[in-house]
């Protein structure tokens, strides 16, 4: 009988190990009737889904972060605070279901798409000129609730 504990502990890192020993039973040719490279694909990109879903949540978080740092505008402060904290708590309960895909992150290759994302929004804004091209921020800081970044204008939070 198989061990669960990985399944139930850590959703992400078990896909990854299945698809990696259904590889396996796949390259031993064993005679068994079951389609062995399209499980374990389909295994794998439930895992990969994810770490997708958090990716796409923290980029949100990153750009929502660089806005309360770098934007000059007071009004929709609060609104972002309140997005970020709603994305941090979402990104905290997948991430404690699959702890290990917090590992996978890239914060430079995430900030990168949160930069294009804001150059693309207010590409007419100066404030976008100096935003950064690697992470400003540690993971830790990212998904806390009580950090939030200094505005560089002065604006009080």
């Amino acid at each position: 009988m198989p061990d669960t504990r990985l399944y139930d502990s850590d959703f992400f890192a078990w896909t990854q190990d299945q698809a990696g020993r259904l590889r396996r039973l796949a390259a031993e040719r064993s005679n068994v009737d079951l389609d062995l490279e399209n499980l374990a694909e389909e295994i794998e990109d439930m895992g990969n889904d994810t770490l997708d879903k958090i990716e796409g949540l923290v980029v949100q978080i990153i750009g929502h972060l660089l806005r309360l740092e770098h934007c000059p505008d007071v009004d929709p402060r609060r609104h972002w605070r309140s997005e970020v904290t709603a994305w941090r708590n979402t990104v905290k309960r997948r991430a404690k279901r699959s702890p290990t895909a917090l590992n996978r992150l890239d914060l430079d290759e995430l900030t990168e798409d949160a930069v294009a994302e804001l150059t693309a929004l207010y590409s007419d804004q100066a404030w976008v000129k100096g935003l950064p091209t690697s992470c400003a921020y540690r993971i830790d800081q990212v998904l806390d609730r009580d950090w939030w970044p200094a505005n560089r204008h002065g604006l009080a939070e």
